[in-house]
């Protein structure tokens, strides 16, 4: 499979101040003349903000003209919102001066909001990166004096929790939310707040503060670590954020390319392009497109991910200048009331792409994410995923072989409300995902005092030593019958207890759809039960080879929909031989613990358990045949809601399945994963970067 990303650049910048740089890295100049940040051709802006992007002017200019007659800026003392109107006045002195009007009303009263400078020095409450684009770009409205003053007051964040004026890394890792800072650019949840320094770093330059040898430092810092040790790694974490799209969403989806786009058109190094195609964030408007579930528009419940719609990342999206980015962009007006990153930002000559050209089964090899859907362009459409890769950020969840599938609403979901790592450590561990349990009663997890054994897997959340081996996925095909991956969990697991743990998913794309599930469970003794849970939103009905349940459209939180009606899952079951099946949930058992777990037979009731993704009820499939080795199968049928009676499936040992009289699927039961599908044989190895080339 071919993977091509488009990303263009605009012409180089000419006026430069020249900053070299130390330890053989390549040489960096800042431009002389401001804007600096996001602005490359103040002239060509506002010939756009005449033709293509005039909309988008007007919903600007409309608030700068307000925040004029208001004489202060909105949300500029809420630390926890975007102080838009900066940006917005901002943009309106730089246009508006080209055009020749009346732009200096736009500049005053951002100098007069920051007065003696405090406004932006307060170390409890400083939106410290927007009020450096501020500055970047009312800097010709400013005096000398004005200049200095508000510099001095953007200087000493430059050392904010490092200490020092330099990139440390010193609570994380390039792939940690709080080394880039949240998209509010403020103090909270800011470790090192790289995204902001480099703001301040890059507009105070020149300009003959107290700070300016801090600056250089930032930059010189900057220019070192970022090409030698960030592009490697965001090459091998690929588009998926580390932290999903939750944490992410809070920050890096938007503050990364941020930062990117104000280096390159501060110094004319684009970053971007030294990214391989897979690389973060070139690849991560792929990521968005394939996590939005059909039948709302919503970003999909996987790790920390909030199931909001992806307006963070239409936030950046003109910075990454590639069709699907710009279409991400244009669907962002209906998500967004900031319209400044457009109007900075976007480039008309770059056509939308939208992602309906994007193939219907994808793998993100670093985060280890596949994804998979029936259509594009269909709010019916069936959509499923299915996970297990290496932990490479602390806020991860230990969550590998978990996977997800709707179709008109929620099918196969998770529990566990929005309860957070902190504080709730049912919804932290392993029942609430959709994988398999080895109960080893001597197990002890992290946080012992407050963490159940839940026979689940090895709960690495908040550690360090990252990234971490903890599953891969080994194995990927696709094409326009069927979708399959397999990945191999049994790192995840403690091995004291774990001797194998492997996931095949196979979905088979027709009128009738199936997915296929095998398990091959390996305990290190006999005694430690296997177990495989399922986390349904609706009541299952018992038929005389299954189960059935309806799809729950509003169980991530949205009383509309786009999709019609509701469809129906049935659940074969075909694989151990002696299973014992549990249904359990509904009101008051919603949240139970292991069965096998005398300390957890409670209801874990929390706070935010009873907030979306809403999944009361769970099928737990036992294993009580004898030895230590389980194989679980299962055949996953999706079906309009009116239908009642399952195809036909029809189970061949060790481990097949023939469906419906059109599919014959077979895996092998030992040693290499594997198998085939109408006997072409499914892949066993994958070659991760030629899928790109």
């Amino acid at each position: 499979m071919i993977r091509q990303i488009l990303v263009t650049t605009s012409t180089a910048i000419a006026f430069i101040l020249p900053l070299a740089v130390c330890r053989g890295q390549d040489t960096y100049r800042v431009r002389t003349s401001h804007p600096r940040l996001f602005v490359e051709d103040v002239q060509l802006l506002a010939r756009r903000c005449e033709g293509p992007l005039a909309e988008d002017y007007a919903v600007v200019k409309q608030r700068a003209d307000e925040a004029v007659r208001r004489g202060g800026i909105q949300f500029i003392a809420n630390p926890w919102s975007i102080p838009e109107d900066l940006m917005n006045c901002g943009l309106a002195y730089l246009v508006e001066r080209q055009r020749g009007g009346e732009a200096q009303p736009y500049a005053d009263v951002i100098i007069r909001q920051w007065g003696d400078g405090e406004l932006i020095s307060n170390r409890q409450s400083s939106h410290f990166g927007y009020h450096a684009i501020a500055y970047d770009w009312i800097r010709d409205a400013m005096t000398q004096e004005q200049r200095v003053r508000f510099g001095d007051a953007l200087g000493p964040w430059l050392r904010f929790f490092t200490d020092q004026p330099r990139i440390l890394l010193k609570w994380g890792h390039w792939e940690y939310n709080q080394t880039w800072g949240p998209v509010h650019l403020n103090i909270m949840n800011s470790r090192d707040a790289i995204t902001q320094k480099l703001l301040i770093a890059l507009a105070i330059t020149g300009e003959g503060t107290h700070y300016e040898a801090d600056a250089k430092a930032f930059l010189d810092s900057w220019n070192q670590r970022v090409p030698a040790e960030c592009i490697p790694a965001f090459n091998r974490m690929g588009g998926v954020w580390s932290e999903s799209y939750g944490h992410g969403g809070y920050g890096p989806v938007t503050v990364i390319p941020y930062a990117f786009d104000a280096w390159r058109t501060a110094t004319g190094i684009d970053l971007f392009k030294r990214l391989e195609p897979w690389g973060y964030p070139v690849e991560s408007p792929r990521w968005v497109a394939y996590t939005m579930m059909p039948h709302n528009d919503r970003t999909a419940w996987i790790d920390d991910g909030d199931g909001s719609r992806p307006d963070a990342f239409a936030r950046a999206a003109p910075m990454l200048r590639d069709g699907l980015s710009q279409w991400f962009s244009d669907r962002g007006r209906q998500w967004l009331r900031e319209r400044w990153q457009r109007v900075a930002c976007y480039d008309p000559a770059v056509g939308p792409t939208p992602p309906d050209r994007l193939p219907l089964g994808y793998l993100f090899p670093g985060a280890g994410h596949v994804y998979m859907r029936s259509a594009w362009n269909d709010p019916n459409a069936t959509w499923a995923f299915f996970g297990c890769g290496p932990q490479f950020a602390g806020h991860a969840r230990d969550d590998e072989g978990h996977f997800l599938i709707c179709k008109r609403g929620a099918l196969v979901s998770r529990q566990g409300g929005q309860g957070h790592n902190d504080s709730d450590y049912y919804s932290g561990g392993s029942l609430i995902f959709n994988l398999v349990t080895i109960y080893d009663p001597n197990e002890k997890f992290r946080r012992d005092r407050n963490n159940e054994n839940d026979g689940g897997l090895v709960r690495h959340v908040y550690e360090g030593n990252l990234p971490q081996e903890r599953g891969r996925i080994v194995a990927f095909e696709h094409n326009s019958r069927y979708t399959y991956a397999a990945a191999d969990v049994v790192q995840g697991y403690n091995p004291a207890k774990a001797r194998e743990v492997t996931r095949q998913f196979l979905y088979l794309r027709g009128d009738r759809e199936f997915f296929v599930v095998f398990d091959r469970v390996e305990a290190t003794r006999a005694e430690f039960p296997r177990h495989f849970f399922l986390h349904i939103p609706t009541e299952p009905a018992h038929l005389d080879n299954g189960l059935t349940w309806l799809s729950l459209p509003q169980a991530d939180g949205d009383a509309q929909v786009l999709s019609r009606d509701r469809s129906r899952m049935i659940l074969h079951t075909l694989l151990p031989e002696k299973a014992q099946v549990v249904v359990r949930g509904g009101p008051g058992r919603e949240a139970w613990g292991h069965p096998l777990e005398p300390k957890a037979q409670y209801n874990h009731v929390s706070e935010k358990r009873d907030k979306p993704p809403v999944c009361p009820w769970r099928i737990e499939v036992g294993d009580d045949g004898p030895g230590a080795r389980t194989l679980f199968l299962h055949v996953f049928e999706i079906a309009d809601e009116q239908i009642r009676r399952p195809a036909g499936v029809v189970f061949v040992p060790p481990a097949g399945v023939d469906i419906d009289g059109r599919w014959r699927v077979r895996f092998n039961s030992a040693s290499a994963l594997g198998g085939s599908v109408d006997d072409q044989p499914l892949a066993t190895t994958i070659n991760i970067e030629n899928q790109y080339r």
